[in-house]
């Protein structure tokens, strides 16, 4: 046998021999959307509907729609729907409808329901537990549930324990749940072709790079401010692993961290205030300009030094802890910071004030507030821009203010304001 075929046998040998790749797994959808009913029908759940399994075809889904679906029709799709899930598979439900809450538990309803009485509930809908049950039971490895179901209860009058909006439910492993708004509360049908919810989430599931914890953060600010805080989506996720809808391209992640990074350098990069060279550094630490910043922040120090002396205004760095609300109600579903530690440090007539949260209800995780200004020549602090970020995205409030002077000492008074029209008032010393 000569080198070349022995190089063709062994090759076709190795392929015989080698263990047979495992099947791969699959993205699969049910999309449900129900509109037409007899009583309270809803104008966008169908097109809703339509509109998500368009976009998860696009992202590799195999998607089964349903529109307008009986009690019976709901039940069949959600059978089928599970047993074309294999172990390792990513399983996602979105439905658009009416659903309502009885007892703690979520209850999706189809067209033909016929609910008179609390009693009938169990009997007339289908319990978001089913579809759950399916994909656990099928070992999908990402399971995602999307309810664009809050909307007002026709039946609610007839009940004795419902709540408005639909109930929490502890996501099991592996699987996130999504709620057009927060448990308990409602959510608007939308006046245009798309509920507010469902066109919020179509626009983030184009996002390269996203993560689908970040999707769904994406819609919430988006609907959060289309709504002034009125409607506010929820999450609750178990997920072990990362999920992209449309994976980041390469290098992707690493360019937008340092389009951020460097938009924010070039807003102070020529500045001869050190206190928006410290802001850089308190963001970005280890970052690309980090040493530039510190020989700036020297250079200027250097510069007061050897500049001739006038009057300045110096308030050592001073901590308050303070209560304040920067948003809304925590009873519209959004949040509120009931607690917080403020610092301001004014050095050089430069103001730079910060606030972060200690306590916080469940909704609002870490928040943290930043602003910087200058005081003027009557110990004056005209309209600070106070820049807040927490789980729901960034918003800018208004800190206003005025200096005291006793015996070569300064007092700073400052009013915050927030963007809803509560204020407080802080005294630092």
């Amino acid at each position: 046998m000569n080198r070349i075929a022995g190089i063709v046998l062994a090759a076709a040998l190795g392929a015989l021999l080698a263990p047979a790749p495992a099947f791969a797994s699959k993205k699969v959808a049910l999309v449900v959307g129900n509109a037409n009913y007899a009583e309270a029908p809803l104008r966008n759940p169908a097109n809703d509907a339509r509109e998500m399994a368009k976009s998860l075809r696009a992202r590799g889904f195999d998607v089964v729609l349903k529109e307008n679906v009986t009690k019976a029709q709901f039940s069949d799709a959600v059978a089928d729907f599970g047993e074309k899930l294999a172990e390792g598979d990513t399983a996602l439900f979105f439905y658009a409808g009416h659903g309502l809450q009885v007892q703690g538990r979520n209850y999706l309803v189809p067209v033909d329901a016929r609910i008179t009485s609390e009693q009938r509930v169990r009997l007339e809908t289908l319990d978001v537990e089913a579809v759950l049950d399916q994909m656990a039971a099928a070992k999908a490895r990402v399971s995602m549930v999307i309810l664009d179901a809050c909307r007002n209860n026709p039946f609610e009058r007839r009940f004795r324990s419902t709540g408005g909006g639909l109930a929490q439910i502890n996501a099991p492993e592996g699987t996130l749940i999504a709620y057009a708004t927060a448990p308990g509360r409602v959510a608007a049908d939308g006046d245009g072709d798309n509920g507010l919810y469902t066109r919020a989430l179509l626009r983030a599931l184009g996002e390269p790079g996203l993560k689908v914890e970040e999707v769904f953060k994406q819609v919430r600010i988006d609907v959060a401010r289309a709504s002034n805080g009125a409607q506010v989506p929820w999450e609750a996720s178990s997920l072990t692993g990362d999920f992209f809808f449309m994976p980041p391209q390469v290098g992707a992640v690493a360019a937008s961290q340092m389009d951020r990074e460097t938009l924010f350098w070039d807003s102070v990069k020529t500045s001869s205030n050190a206190a928006e060279m410290r802001a850089y550094l308190d963001a970005y630490p280890t970052g690309a300009f980090a040493s530039i910043a510190r020989e700036r922040i020297a250079a200027l120090a250097a510069a007061n030094d050897s500049a001739p002396r006038a009057q300045v205004a110096v308030v050592p760095r001073v901590a308050r802890s303070i209560s304040t609300m920067l948003m809304a109600n925590v009873e519209a579903g959004a949040v509120v910071l009931t607690s917080g530690t403020s610092h301001i440090a004014i050095e050089n007539n430069a103001v730079r004030l910060t606030l972060t949260n200690h306590q916080s209800n469940s909704f609002t995780g870490v928040f943290r507030c930043v602003g910087l200004g200058k005081v003027d020549a009557d110990l004056r602090i005209p309209p600070i821009a106070f820049d807040c970020e927490s789980y729901f995205g960034r918003e800018t409030h208004s800190v206003t203010g005025y200096l005291q002077e006793a015996n070569g000492r300064f007092t700073a008074h400052m009013t915050f304001n927030s963007i809803r029209g509560r204020t407080t008032e802080v005294v630092y010393k």
